[in-house]
């Protein structure tokens, strides 16, 4: 049974690295697609008129493409935490998420939507955020905590 158990988490461990190195893979591809069309947004917009729905396309894609290079940073981030803690650490899944949800709200028409849409959205963004500042918080008492009980040792 031991020897089964070690297969499974021998595998795992593979999938997860390979995980990680296709995850590293599309990051780096997102990165460089990103300043590409970074650069080229920025020559075509000094070419094309100055119009505000012109900006407003450029801006909408820069920021989306940032936001989603930042996503798979995080998510690399994840998996190299877990690679080496074999615990997944929920402030950072939160972070992702509420990087995600950021993302869609740049890319979101506001002109179409329902109000409704916008208000569960708008819940949704609240509810990560205050679970993100509950677990810092947490964190935090107990970082805190850890340094009273080091200094009581010495």
């Amino acid at each position: 049974m031991k020897m089964i158990l070690k297969i499974v988490e021998k595998t795992e461990r593979i999938i997860i690295i390979a995980l990680l190195f296709g995850l590293l893979i599309i990051v780096a591809y997102t990165t460089i697609v990103f300043l590409s069309l970074l650069l080229g947004g920025i020559l075509s917009a000094i070419q094309d008129s100055f119009s505000e729905n012109n900006i407003m396309k450029h801006l909408h894609g820069i920021f989306g493409g940032f936001l989603s290079v930042l996503i798979g940073i995080e998510l690399l981030h994840t998996i190299k935490m877990y690679l080496k803690e074999d615990v997944v650490h929920v402030e950072i899944v939160l972070l992702v998420a509420l990087i995600g949800i950021s993302r869609h709200v740049i890319d979101l028409d506001y002109k179409h939507l329902e109000p409704l849409t916008i208000f569960g959205i708008s819940s949704l963004i609240i509810a990560l955020s205050f679970g993100y500042f509950l677990i810092k918080k947490a964190g935090y008492k107990l970082k805190k905590k850890k340094k009273n009980i080091k200094a009581v040792r010495c």
